[in-house]
């Protein structure tokens, strides 16, 4: 009689190490994971990095692009310019000698206007003045002495002289403001004028505040005047007393006026040249 062995298996240690290969598996697959998002995560980084170097890089190309046609642009307009450069120092040079010679005979012109006899001089400065003007001896001999030395001068010292005038005009406004025997102001700036009659009352009155009123609303007619500004006050010789004195009373309060409403941005002054000149 053959006898049975009885074969018997123990599960649970198999069992065991089952679970712990998976489990070393499932630990091997989650380090890849990790791994692997890890790599992923530097490689979008440094694509980020390097788009952002990209974009840098294009933007400073395209700034250079910029400067260079600027540059191009200044290096065209620098050749014209030096080409009209050239072609005005041409040109200067080929005009120099005449306005030179210019300048000379100006000057000799004027020298010889201002040969004046002094018999004719000492009359003008004499009669020049009003009634209400004031011109002492010792003024007439000044004004006398310049002509002197203007007449006695050189050309180049009388040319001077007008120039240096000239370029005072250019930094200073200068008015007229010229009384009629008719009793019509004139005012100009040298460029606009306008004549107004002075007004005055039934008696004969003057209406000085009226006056001082429309000479003021014509300065608010004229563009922004220089930082200084010189009225010259002339009348006919023919003018009546009271007008001349009226006038002459008005132009302090016109000024004042003037000085206030430009609020220090130009100065107002006044000067009583007395009777025109003929």
């Amino acid at each position: 009689m053959i006898s049975r062995r009885r074969l018997t298996l123990q599960l649970t240690p198999l069992l065991d190490m089952l679970l712990i290969v998976v489990f070393l598996q499932y630990f091997q697959l989650r380090d890849r994971e990790q791994s692997l998002a890890g790599e992923q995560q530097a490689i979008v980084t440094e694509r980020s990095a390097t788009q952002s170097q990209i974009t840098e890089l294009v933007q400073n190309l395209d700034a250079l692009r910029q400067q260079l046609s600027y540059a191009e642009t200044q290096a065209s307009q620098a050749r014209q310019r030096a080409v009209l450069d050239r072609q005005t120092l041409i040109q200067s040079q080929s005009t120099l000698q005449h306005v030179v010679d210019q300048q000379q005979v100006i000057g000799q012109l004027v020298h010889e206007l201002f040969q004046i006899p002094p018999d004719d001089i000492q009359q003008l400065l004499n009669s020049t003045r009003g009634p209400g003007g004031v011109q002492t001896p010792a003024d007439r001999e000044k004004i006398m002495q310049r002509f002197r030395q203007l007449a006695s001068g050189s050309p180049g010292k009388i040319l001077e002289h007008l120039l240096s005038y000239e370029e005072i005009r250019k930094r200073c406004d200068v008015w007229t403001l010229h009384l009629e025997a008719s009793g019509v102001a004139t005012l100009s700036d040298g460029i606009r004028s306008r004549s107004l009659r002075v007004p005055m009352q039934d008696d004969g009155e003057v209406l000085r505040e009226q006056f001082v009123a429309e000479l003021f609303t014509w300065y608010r007619t004229l563009p922004q005047t220089k930082s200084l500004v010189v009225i010259l006050l002339t009348y006919d010789r023919n003018s009546r007393i009271y007008l001349t004195e009226s006038v002459r009373a008005a132009m302090p309060v016109w000024v004042g006026r003037m000085q206030a409403d430009s609020a220090g941005r130009s100065r107002f002054e006044y000067a009583d040249l007395g009777f025109r000149l003929e």
